[in-house]
């Protein structure tokens, strides 16, 4: 089940539908639910609210807690969540609308917990999972109650108050094709002193996640091709072309056909070249051996040996308790540990032109003898020629994440002798380093040594090094020495701190005749630093492939002032139940964006008869995080696409805008490739080969904040009929609308490309080479894109809007005559995406993505936006048993390269759908058994392009999987 139903229920209809539903009235403990600070008996929310209870993440099994949210229709599913992500190095985000996880702010009991990254995102590894009792989701920015980062909304974690005993609790989950296999460990101890003045609540977890690799599910067979070989392959220059003669010669001995002047050749086993781009000639390894050929080009199926699974060890540690030291004063304490390793092995750099190029010396006597007619025909021969080889040549990449994150918390609260006054002082200070140990890289200085050896390298290691062929030398027997010269291992690592001082004080003003104007008020301080000590080698070049790069260290501080006032406006009247208004401000002073104010009015109707109306407006900022401000420099592999779907260089001559037939501007692209550096000469047999190129992103001191504006408004009704079948069913609809401007964010190499040849049609209708989005394309001397500059910006705009829907309903089987077989329940929650749209630029035209999948505009591992998508839970208990069936389904989605492109056949997905059966069984009043099979008809994800493209967070790519969990309480 995907959220508590009857708990979120609770909390949007209030406290006074609990009671009828339990028919028992009791005297209720003032609350504070998540998007306001200040405490009320009869508590409801004016913003969308759903509550995620505990069961529903013990039945997900052994799993991190991203898991059940993926599984939310109000989340966007980032593949960093999917534990398929390098990138994000085991780390675990929310990601509330799409809006990606810098716009979502995670809490621990309502307050700020210690970020996990550069962006200030929270890891989802640092919340113990044995002390959440529930969590609350509110969509809409709630900047003016919790500060910066709530622009999509809250996530807030709340732990259990008041357990006592002791409580063991072990799971494991293995799937289908027994791997990925999980241990879930938890001791949670609570208890109280003897004179009952103190409560001291701690867990302690552990946590084992096993890792797989894509070639374990046939659906990633033959992905994630790379262009850049193995074996690595010949580039010729421009400007120093082998003739035409020398070309057909060679090949004609290979019984072969002609190449093209401008080919790239590669090197068989047995000394022969071949070409790697169409025409394919002569390619003489067997199948998938270790290259195949895909839409006219030879490519190293890279992809199988990809992550499917990161692998986790994960401890954590966490303890809080209080005292009181008077009948109105209270301290306590909170203490949160938590450390885990992650690692991924690779093999080796091998995307595009991302891949190191270097330059072979004619005098390599490894040079094949074909290649050496060839060089011998250029107008000069004795020039050295490029050659791009792969990093996965030398061995495969090994990376070892490991994060250690602490942070200690101490406060008072208690009350003050003014009315029902309360306060709240608290000051906290967190920590987390990780550092990262990869292998792998390749010492420039010991590649030339070698290539330059006039015996190839053999008086270095023995046998000499050769370049041409692609076995690895880690695992080719008598190349050790060679592997250990060339090879290095490098070491980085990356601190955060966070100090945060905030004092509150909530309570009743006076009384207006429709209750008691209530208010919160207080101010804050909060400190974050950033310090990133990249690997010397890396600083000085010394290492391909070459990323550049250098420490970075930074800082921003913040303080602040807020307040809100609840007004109860009218009650019992005709069509008023109750009319409430809650209004909140915040002025935020940062030392690096200056002041910024942020507000809120919402309001609550009951009108009667079981129905409630809510909704309101509410001002948001996110000020720019340390890493978008000082991260430095960094060359990594920026994803294009192939040509055979739409993508790749819009330069390349077989590409849609170089063809008359598909773009009536093709004549303008070609001019504007060769203003761009690809020369005349090669102009119409250029071919881009890969798929991806080099990228170069860094922060920007002179970011400002982000804004946004959020609507929201929704209708919630609990039934008042008395009748067995009608008692149970409650439902609420809501609508959100989200615009955020000065959104910080990259200009995506796919992006600047397309809005450089004017793909939308309005990016650049003169076709100038000096337009900003061509500014960001560097071209080596070949034509081919040599680094595509992304840079991080205030871009101009994202909007989006939706509407959520949910039901629970629930009965007693002998209501409909089963006799005494226990109860059903169901729980439906229905989300429609209206509008997803992003603005490049500011006067841009907004595209409106919703329905589309591939577009990581705004999250780099969110690429899929269905228009619907739906979870329905239906639970039967009876006795000691609960069985709950899930299903969960998306709708089908287009290209996202097909916006705005008339009679597109870009391939889209098709709709997919999941279920899930979880079964506890309570032995007794301490014992409880639980078993799940998630995924039961082992789907598959569906396809998209080709190569195991698919949106790796939104669907499930472990497919079938089992778990069985214990728990214990003593």
């Amino acid at each position: 089940m995907l959220v508590g139903g009857a708990s979120a229920l609770a909390l949007v209809c209030g406290g006074a539908a609990v009671a009828q539903e339990s028919q028992a009235v009791q005297e209720v403990e003032a609350v504070v639910v998540t998007g306001s600070r200040i405490a009320r008996p009869d508590y409801v929310a004016e913003s969308p609210i759903v509550t995620i209870g505990a069961e529903a993440l013990a039945a997900r099994g052994p799993a991190t807690i991203d898991g059940t949210f993926n599984q939310m229709p109000q989340f966007a599913a980032s593949n960093a969540n999917s534990g398929s992500s390098p990138a994000r190095q085991g780390r675990n985000n929310a990601n509330l609308r799409g809006l990606g996880i810098q716009r979502t702010l995670v809490l621990l009991n309502g307050r700020r917990t210690q970020p996990s990254d550069a962006l200030g995102a929270v890891d989802l590894n640092t919340i113990t999972p044995a002390l959440v009792e529930s969590i609350e989701v509110i969509t809409g920015g709630a900047s003016a109650i919790y500060g910066s980062d709530a622009i999509a909304g809250v996530v807030n974690f709340k732990l259990k108050r008041n357990f006592e005993g002791l409580e063991l609790d072990a799971q494991y989950g293995v799937t289908e094709r027994d791997d990925a296999k999980a241990v879930s460990l938890s001791a949670t101890f609570g208890a109280r002193t003897g004179d009952d003045r103190g409560r001291l609540v701690a867990a302690l977890t552990y946590f084992d996640r096993g890792g797989t690799f894509r070639d374990s599910r046939p659906f990633f067979e033959r992905s994630g091709f790379a262009s850049a070989l193995q074996g690595g392959s010949f580039v010729s220059s421009s400007t120093n072309l082998p003739t035409q003669a020398a070309l057909n010669g060679v090949f004609a001995g290979y019984g072969a056909g002609a190449p093209v002047r401008n080919a790239s050749f590669g090197v068989n086993a047995d000394g022969t070249l071949f070409t790697t781009a169409a025409p394919v000639l002569n390619l003489r390894y067997p199948d998938d051996q270790p290259y195949i050929v895909y839409e006219d080009r030879v490519v190293f199926p890279l992809g199988n040996t990809l992550p499917l699974q990161t692998p986790i060890e994960r401890y954590t540690a966490f303890a809080k308790g209080s005292y009181a030291i008077s009948d109105t004063l209270e301290a306590y304490f909170q203490f949160n540990h938590m450390q885990y390793d992650a690692a991924y092995s690779r093999p080796g750099w091998s995307a595009g032109s991302a891949a190191p190029t270097a330059l072979i010396p004619v005098t390599n006597p490894f040079i094949p003898a074909g290649m050496r007619t060839i060089l011998a025909s250029r107008p000069n021969p004795t020039a050295p020629v490029n050659f791009v080889f792969s990093t996965s040549r030398i061995g495969r990449t090994q990376y070892d994440f490991s994060y250690d994150l602490n942070e200690t918390l101490l406060g008072l609260k208690g009350g003050l002798p003014v009315r029902d006054w309360t306060f709240d002082l608290y000051g906290s200070y967190g920590t987390t380093k990780s550092d990262e140990t990869s292998s792998g890289w390749v010492n420039i200085q010991a590649w030339n040594n070698l290539v330059n050896a006039a015996d190839g390298g053999a008086s270095i290691c023995p046998g000499g090094f050769n370049p041409f062929i692609p076995a690895a030398l880690e695992d080719t027997p008598g190349q050790e020495a060679c592997f250990n010269y060339l090879n290095r291992t490098l070491a980085e690592s990356t601190e955060l701190t966070q100090q945060v001082v905030e004092g509150s004080v909530q309570g009743s003003l006076f009384t207006l005749p429709a209750g008691a104007l209530r208010f919160a008020a207080g101010g804050s301080y909060r400190r974050s630093t950033y310090d990133y000590d990249p690997a010397e080698a890396r600083v000085r070049n010394e290492v391909w492939p070459v990323q550049l790069t250098g420490p970075t260290r930074g800082a921003y501080n913040v303080r602040e002032a807020f307040a809100e006032v609840f007004v109860p406006v009218l009650r019992d009247i005709a069509f008023i139940d109750e009319l409430n208004l809650d209004l909140a401000w915040r002025h935020s002073d940062y030392n690096t964006v200056g002041g910024v104010n942020t507000y809120k009015a919402s309001v609550d109707w009951a009108v009667g008869a079981g129905v409630r109306l809510r909704g309101g407006y509410q001002r948001a900022i996110r000020a720019p995080s340390l890493g978008e401000l000082y991260a430095p420099p960094e060359r990594a592999s920026a994803a294009l696409g192939s040509t055979a779907i739409g993508a790749g260089d819009p330069c390349d001559v077989a590409g849609r805008l170089r063809n008359p037939a598909l773009n009536a501007n093709a004549a303008q692209v070609r001019s504007l490739c060769i203003a761009q550096g690809v020369t005349p000469s090669i102009i119409d047999i250029y071919r881009f080969a890969g798929s991806s190129v080099g990228g170069l992103a860094s922060g920007n001191v002179n970011l400002k904040e982000e804004t946004a504006d959020t609507v929201t408004a929704g209708v919630v009704w609990q039934s008042r009929f008395q009748a067995p079948l009608a008692r149970r069913l409650s439902a609420s609809i809501d609508y959100y609308d989200i615009k955020v401007e000065d959104a910080i964010g990259v200009i995506t190499a796919q992006v600047g490309l397309s809005r450089c040849f004017n793909a939308d049609g309005a990016s650049n209708p003169t076709y100038d080479p000096n337009n900003f989005y061509c500014q960001l394309t560097q071209r080596n001397t070949n034509g081919g894109i040599e680094t595509q500059v992304q840079p991080t910006l205030n871009l101009a705009a994202y909007k989006t809007s939706g509407v959520d829907l949910q039901i629970d309903w629930g009965f007693d089987l002998a209501d409909i005559g089963l006799g005494d077989r226990g109860s059903l329940s169901f729980n439906l929650i229905v989300s429609r995406l209206l509008q997803y749209k992003i603005q490049n630029l500011q006067g841009a035209a907004f595209v409106d993505y919703a329905g589309t999948i591939g577009n990581s505009q705004v999250d780099s591992g969110a690429i899929g936006f269905p228009d619907w998508k739906v979870a329905l839970a239906t639970t039967w208990r009876t006795g000691p048993l609960d069985l709950r069936l899930s299903y969960r389904w998306s709708d089908s989605m287009s290209h996202y390269s097909a916006v705005g492109v008339a009679n597109s056949t870009l391939p889209g997905v098709k709709t997919r759908q999941y279920f899930d059966l979880a079964a506890t069984w309570r032995v007794d009043d301490k014992t409880q058994l639980r078993a799940t099979v998630q995924n039961l008809f082992d789907e598959a994800p569906p396809g998209w392009v080709g190569q195991g493209a698919t949106d790796l967070g939104l669907y499930d790519l472990l497919q079938r999987r089992y778990s069985v969990g214990l728990t214990r309480r003593f």
